[in-house]
């Protein structure tokens, strides 16, 4: 562009524009890398809530497991503990026992049996956990 020049000349302008702001350099990146971080967050989290749920139904599964096998444990022993206590009704209607012995006889089976209901209770206390536990409607 030679303006004192007389004789015509082709020429031509471009130009580009260049919009760039230092305080968001590089945010695209720094954006992929937090979305990796909470993705690696979130796998973690679900590892550990999946294990802590495995933990805890092996725990219930293994006290069902227990008290399934006392409940025939329990039920022999009621009935011990009743052929004892009417062993002792007999003696004491005899005069061989006194009534305080009667009574600790007598207890006893009720305390077997209370022990025994306990357990059932605990069942069903276990099994509704596993339910629950496994987001099962409880019966």
């Amino acid at each position: 562009m030679d303006f004192v020049s007389d004789r015509p000349e082709a020429y031509a302008l471009a130009g580009v524009q260049l919009q760039w702001r230092a305080w968001t350099w590089g945010t695209s990146d720094r954006d992929r890398d937090v979305l990796a971080l909470q993705q690696e967050i979130v796998s973690a989290e679900e590892a550990a809530f999946t294990s802590g749920l495995r933990r805890a139904i092996e725990t219930d599964l293994a006290a069902i497991e227990h008290l399934e096998a006392t409940l025939p444990t329990d039920d022999r022993i009621v009935a011990l503990r009743e052929g004892i206590a009417r062993t002792a009704r007999v003696r004491l209607s005899e005069g061989v026992i006194t009534a305080s012995e009667y009574l600790d006889r007598y207890a006893e089976w009720l305390t077997a049996q209370f022990d025994r209901a306990r357990h059932h209770v605990e069942l069903a206390q276990a099994r509704a956990n596993v339910q629950t536990k496994l987001g099962l409607e409880v019966k």
